[in-house]
């Protein structure tokens, strides 16, 4: 019986010790299609942009032509000068759309990086909420990925939820800090 009781000890001991000197980390991992989500966010992207901006030139030119009369030189200036930035934003966009969807490419470094900031922090905020603490994309040296851990459709979620904002906010901030450069292309 002795001999019993001390073989149970000695196995508990080397079951228990070693798991409780070795925390175990349990990691949640998830995958995502990038080129479904970057080829339907980037026309999503320019189609909400271009709309939005379009809507906007067209406020802001009624209100100069509604309120000429009313309006001082000074804000005369200031509403053609945002006319114009507006209308070269607008090429900008219109001709980088045209790049994207005719050669899949993208033109203008600053409207790249914005694009690529959304994505990866629709990524990162969609995998934060799910609780995974890994994020594969499914055209690597990808095997296997049931649907429970695909996380594509809503990362677009999340990504539609910031277009959305944007289509709800008036006036739409300014794509770029500076003056828009008009393409040579155009």
């Amino acid at each position: 019986m002795k001999k019993l009781y001390c073989c149970i000890i000695a196995l508990l001991f080397i079951i228990f010790i070693p798991t409780s000197l070795l925390p175990i980390t349990l990691v949640r991992v998830g995958y995502i299609d990038l080129e479904k989500i970057i080829s339907e966010y980037t026309e999503k992207f320019f189609e909400t942009q271009i709309q939005v901006r379009e809507e906007y030139v067209k406020q802001l030119q009624d209100k100069y032509s509604f309120n000429y009369f009313e309006l001082t030189d000074e804000e005369k200036i200031d509403l053609l000068n945002q006319i114009r930035n507006e209308n070269q934003t607008l090429d900008v966009l219109r001709y980088n759309k045209r790049m994207w969807m005719e050669k899949g490419e993208i033109s203008d470094e600053r409207i790249y990086q914005l694009i690529q900031t959304d994505i990866m922090e629709a990524i990162k905020k969609t995998s934060e909420l799910e609780g995974f603490n890994l994020i594969l994309d499914n055209t690597g040296n990808f095997i296997y990925g049931s649907e429970d851990i695909n996380l594509t459709d809503k990362v677009l979620f999340r990504l539609d939820e910031k277009l959305l904002q944007f289509q709800n906010t008036q006036p739409p901030e300014p794509l770029f800090e500076e003056e828009v450069p008009i393409p040579e292309e155009y």
